[in-house]
């Protein structure tokens, strides 16, 4: 796969839809709830030092701080009531050229610090450990990078690798990433692309989502306020189904993280080993 191509967004929005491939083990009536980093059971703390800014707001690489966060467990995903198998959906045209295996995706870019944590689940909520969770998604200013986009603020191509990134599930098929939240460009929801592998291969590629009113009180600060809100609602969006159904919503919180105070993101990926 080539890093040089040029590509036109909307050519990939027209026309296209998620299928679901089917759900199991959920409760999710009331969609995605906010958690927090107290859980009940036990809890062990990390402390990792980190580029990060005063506020929380924005990353740069001029500073380091020390950040105790709490590490994830399984309770935190459980506390999420939302265990489906998740709708496959259109990769979008900028996918990683090359798998990158690193925790930190946010390569100092500024913007609002996201620690993503994922659990990797099959349709019976039983952990998959081993399952490669690939992840890209666009910095503050809506650029995608590895390519010439057409990015909202900017647009760096080839050769650069923000926000992209994979990482391999833990026993109890918990991984995480430290990145930034999402801006957002024309015709789009905000979102993050990820795509599963199992034994190298892809079982399910996906879009995860942001709640539209956590996302416009993070957009209107930092580096984002100059772009304003996303002019683009769930309703609006052609690719989303219901985030708050078919467990493609992020459950959100405001938290520490080894960037400074930031937002803890959790969701269950649930697929299907079979079509490894």
């Amino acid at each position: 796969m080539t890093t040089g191509r040029t590509y036109d967004r909307r050519t990939f929005l027209l026309g296209a839809s998620a299928v679901v491939v089917g759900a199991a083990c959920t409760d999710g009536d009331d969609g995605p709830e906010p958690v927090g980093g107290a859980t009940s059971g036990s809890t062990t703390t990390t402390t990792v030092g980190t580029s990060a800014a005063g506020g929380g707001t924005d990353l740069t690489t001029d500073s380091t701080t020390d950040a105790e966060v709490d590490a994830l467990t399984p309770a935190m995903f459980d506390a999420l009531n939302v265990c489906t198998l998740l709708p496959s959906s259109t990769s979008g045209p900028f996918p990683s050229p090359e798998l990158l295996d690193r925790r930190a995706i946010h390569d100092g870019y500024p913007g609002h610090p996201l620690r993503l944590g994922v659990r990797v689940v099959d349709a019976a909520c039983e952990p998959i450990p081993g399952a490669v969770v690939e992840i890209w998604h666009t910095d503050a200013s809506g650029d995608y990078s590895a390519y010439e986009d057409g990015g909202s603020g900017k647009d760096e191509g080839p050769g650069t690798t923000f926000c992209r990134g994979a990482q391999t599930a833990d026993d109890d098929g918990i991984l995480e990433f430290e990145t930034i939240y999402p801006g957002w460009y024309g015709g789009r929801a905000v979102h993050i692309h990820t795509t599963v592998h199992l034994d190298d291969s892809p079982v399910l590629t996906a879009q995860l989502y942001f709640d539209e009113t956590y996302t416009d009180g993070v957009h209107a600060t930092g580096e984002y306020a100059r772009f304003g809100p996303p002019d683009t609602s769930w309703a609006d969006d052609g690719l989303i189904g219901d985030p708050a159904v078919d467990g493609t919503g992020i459950a959100l919180s405001a938290a520490p993280t080894v960037q400074g105070d930031g937002t803890l993101g959790l969701v269950n990926l649930g697929i299907d080993p079979s079509r490894s």
